[in-house]
């Protein structure tokens, strides 16, 4: 069972702050929520990963220790063999020896860990001055092959900020923006609702900035109601009194306050709330003008409909009622003194209440997502949301921040009849040119591109857009997951953690370099599951302990910049090592072969190329190592590292059949042009 999905369960630590009630234990230990949490991370794999940047080293190292096993080798051998024989006193064993020790320690460069660690220390601090904090230096180079973000919406996308954008009355809807410069009947009762029934407070803090920019500290519902009204600088009120403060309670789902200005000394009853809760409670609505009509079944529909149509928009709907008494037929007037039976006569009048409006408040997305998020897609990079939101929530949000740019958004009964089309294949899980949905279907050129993505993986020229919730990813298919994971845009709502570890792996299954952003315990899994995990810096503490990047401005745009440190680390390596391949190994072990072969002079002792090895030609590559990106390194696809390795036969052509022969050739001319100058000794000699 999904307990998250219920509205009667308590978790373990639970504080009950009103009221009484009987509990009954249902899970303990693994079963609970946080035990599942527990369990999952207990089962992953508990040795350390290793990133990309290590299998890659690891494979060079490997790949330069045989072969300088195999020369030193054939070096031993030509003097066991041919030397020793045919020319005894030329060589001795133990200069045979040194020579083969001199080979080892030619083909591993001496300064290559130097020159790493320095390429990275400089990336590093690259993105420490960009606020972003790099627990292990080869995560680093693993950023740039990033295919796949899935980011968090509250905190990450948005900014964990209730706003009301809209109002509506009987007969209008009103923009937030008019609300603030009206000085009408109805602005001053919204105002009055807004800003009296309301446990926020503006922050003691911002007393010297104006009302409309100071901070407000408290529920976000109650702040983003205490700034509209801060805002609305156009109305004039009268000082008022509060007599009595009935708070939100789940069970009544409304808060109350009953308060008397210093015009008219007569209580009067400010209420907010569910709109399904008071508005069966409600005898009539003000319009926009102020006048007071009756609350017929007309209206009643009406109110559905925007409650509808705004809940569609990601809106947070809040209903503004109040209820005023007429002089000497007022209930509250002779009990200001007394709070017990006032709170009880404030409950009875619960009744015949008066609609001041109805708000919409949202939590607006960051101002750079959507530009953050077109840099991504321009990058090659998707960008998932997963919440716990609801669909239609999510969906907006993500259009939003440019998550979804399709006209037309699928769901998973096309994923469905996509993998019902699919023709059966066996031995390959690469989705079928039918398995695309019919929406989704592009121009030829579209087509074109999407099958070029094979080579390069996810040029996103064709956006399609997926909504699908949690429920519905229980029980799917290998193939549906393929179908899945072939969209380019997807919104995941209603997620658990046990569905956002699965998503992560469905994804690394399908080629994926995945990146997890997270700020809570319920992202652990899925962080630690992921290729690189991402935490805000203003995260608990346990999903900060548990990424490998953190993000101390709580910006979404710095992955940006991380990706780009990313993908420019690997270049800066490829260049140092085909610097440093070809000046310590080519062009020291050719003279070692003539020594043994024709018997002419070793240039350089085996002390002597290591201290060249490690002191000139790590000043060398500092160069390299501190280039500045290319303009298009956003432009491009992400590397794929199964496909584009640090090294490779290719790499190694280029190292030693090209550059490392100029080097050779150059090295050995000046050599002998040395001899002949200072010493007369020519190469006929």
């Amino acid at each position: 069972a999904n307990y998250l999905e219920t509205c009667n369960m308590a978790m373990m630590g639970s504080a009950i702050v009103q009221g009484d009630c009987r509990g009954i234990v249902v899970a303990t230990g693994n079963r609970t929520v946080l035990g599942r949490l527990n369990k999952l991370v207990r089962h992953q794999e508990v040795a350390p990963k290793r990133t990309i940047l290590q299998l890659e080293v690891r494979r060079l190292v490997n790949g330069l220790t045989t072969l300088s096993l195999v020369v030193g080798a054939i070096f031993v051998i030509l003097w066991a063999v041919w030397l020793r024989t045919k020319f005894p006193g030329f060589m001795s064993v133990s200069d045979a020896l040194a020579n083969g020790v001199g080979v080892l320690v030619t083909f591993v460069p001496g300064s290559l860990p130097i020159s790493l660690t320095l390429a990275l220390t400089a990336i590093a601090k690259r993105m420490q001055r960009n606020r972003i904090l790099i627990k292990n230096l080869t995560t680093v180079e693993t950023l740039g092959s990033i295919s796949a973000i899935c980011c968090e919406k509250t905190g990450t996308l948005t900014q964990r900020q209730m706003v009301v954008t809209r109002v509506a009355y009987a007969d209008a809807e009103v923009h937030a923006a008019q609300v603030h410069v009206d000085n009408g009947v109805a602005a001053r009762r919204v105002y009055e609702t807004a800003a009296w029934c309301n446990n926020a407070i503006l922050d003691p803090e911002t007393a010297h900035l104006p009302a409309a920019e100071r901070e407000a500290t408290g529920d976000a519902t109650d702040c983003a109601l205490l700034r509209l009204a801060t805002h609305m600088r156009a109305v004039q009120v009268p000082d008022h009194e509060t007599l009595l403060t009935i708070p939100f309670s789940l069970r009544s789902r409304w808060m109350l306050t009953v308060c008397r200005t210093d015009e008219t000394k007569n209580p009067f009853i400010l209420i907010k709330g569910a709109p399904e809760t008071l508005i069966a409670r409600s005898t009539s609505i003000q319009n926009a003008s102020g006048e007071i009509i009756n609350l017929d079944d007309e209206i009643r529909s009406k109110l559905k409909e925007v409650q509808r149509r705004w809940a569609d928009e990601g809106c947070r709907l809040l209903l503004l009622c109040r209820r005023d008494f007429a002089e000497g037929n007022n209930p509250l007037a002779e009990l200001a003194d007394s709070p017990a039976k006032l709170f009880v006569e404030a409950g009875k009048s619960v009744s015949q209440l008066t609609i001041v409006g109805l708000v919409g408040m949202v939590d607006p997305p960051r101002p750079e997502i959507p530009g953050v998020v077109d840099t991504f897609r321009k990058a090659g990079v998707r960008v998932f949301m997963t919440t716990g939101d609801y669909s239609h929530t999510a969906a907006y949000v993500a259009r939003q921040c440019r998550i979804i740019t399709s006209a037309t958004v699928d769901g998973i009964d096309q994923v469905l009849d996509a993998e019902a089309q699919q023709p059966e294949e066996k031995g390959t899980k690469e989705v079928a040119d039918d398995a695309v949905p019919a929406s989704c279907k592009a121009s030829n050129s579209d087509l074109a591109r999407q099958e070029s993505r094979a080579d390069s993986q996810h040029t996103l020229t064709t956006p399609r857009s997926l909504v699908v919730s949690g429920p519905e990813l229980r029980g799917l298919s290998t193939s549906a997951w393929d179908t899945i994971s072939a969209y380019e845009e997807i919104v995941f709502a209603r997620i658990t953690p046990e569905q956002k570890l699965q998503i992560v792996e469905e994804l690394r299954a399908r080629d994926s370099y995945v990146a997890v952003t997270g700020d809570d315990v319920n992202d652990l899994p899925a962080m630690r599951a992921a290729h690189v995990s991402v935490a805000m810096g203003n995260g608990s503490e346990v999903s900060k302990a548990a990424a490998d990047v953190v993000l101390l401005d709580n910006n979404f745009s710095s992955v940006v910049v991380a990706i780009e440190c990313g993908r420019l680390v690997f270049i800066n390596l490829k260049k140092v090592i085909i610097y440093l391949l070809p000046m310590t190994n080519l062009s020291e072990i050719v003279p070692s072969l003539f020594n043994v072969v024709f018997g002419l002079p070793i240039p350089l002792s085996t002390f002597l190329m290591l201290v060249i090895n490690t002191v000139t030609d790590v000043w060398a590559s500092v160069v390299l190592i501190n280039e500045e990106p290319e303009t298009d390194i956003m432009l491009t696809p992400p590397r794929n590292p199964k496909r584009e390795k640090l090294v490779d036969v290719k790499f190694f052509l280029q190292a030693y059949g090209f550059i490392g022969l100029i080097q050779t050739l150059s090295g050995h001319i000046m050599f002998f042009l040395c001899l002949y100058l200072r010493g007369g000794i020519a190469p006929k000699h």
